[in-house]
């Protein structure tokens, strides 16, 4: 079982941007729909430790393919369900704020991720792993107000929590790759600190 984190709100706020474009991938609803579907949960609560039905389904990946679309996975549905955070009562302007930038930007920014991670289809990565890609090209392109190292410091351990060991490893390969082409590593703080508000 994983310990809980101390997550700030900005990460918090990044996490929750990716659960929308996680949504938005997984069910094709739009993303006025999802904030608002999340919002609601965020204002009644989020149980700590739900607890598990008396008789769990046998599920095959099948059925997961069938009800979710043909890349979904066992493992990615349950993902971010997995870790106690301390979450806001409602969907941060932050996180708003990444998921428009995706959206007012995606076809240029999915054809970056795609030119950036050694010929990967997008279709190919995990759900979470892309979405955090695609997040982390906004903050990098878009937000210059952020050191770039924050940047790919925070996605790498969003990975890492949320995804897997590997997974950090490839974020922060492709990010890394970005700041290095595009000239970014001006923007890297030297002095340890966060380098943004709480």
């Amino acid at each position: 079982m994983n310990e809980p984190r101390a997550f700030s709100r900005r990460t918090l706020a990044r996490m929750l941007a990716c659960d929308i474009l996680y949504l938005m991938d997984l069910t094709g609803d739009d993303p006025e729909k999802i904030i608002e579907g999340l919002d609601r949960m965020l204002q009644e609560g989020i149980e700590e430790e739900p607890s598990p039905p008396q008789e769990i389904p046998d599920i095959s990946l099948e059925q997961v393919k069938f009800m979710f679309g043909s890349n979904a996975d066992i493992e990615e549905l349950v993902g971010f369900g997995s870790v106690d955070l301390a979450y806001p009562d409602a969907v941060p302007d932050f996180s708003r704020e990444l998921v428009g930038l995706y959206l007012n930007n995606r076809e240029d920014i999915d054809g970056l991720i795609v030119s950036y991670a050694d010929r990967w289809a997008l279709e190919r990565m995990p759900m979470v792993d892309r979405n955090l890609l695609r997040l982390g090209f906004c903050e990098l392109l878009y937000r210059h107000d952020i050191p770039a190292n924050v940047t790919i410091n925070e996605y790498l351990e969003l990975a890492k929590t949320f995804s897997t060991e590997d997974s950090g490893k490839f974020i922060n390969g492709v990010l890394g790759k970005l700041v290095r082409e595009k000239g970014l590593q001006g923007r890297i703080q030297q002095d340890g600190h966060h380098g943004e508000p709480e």
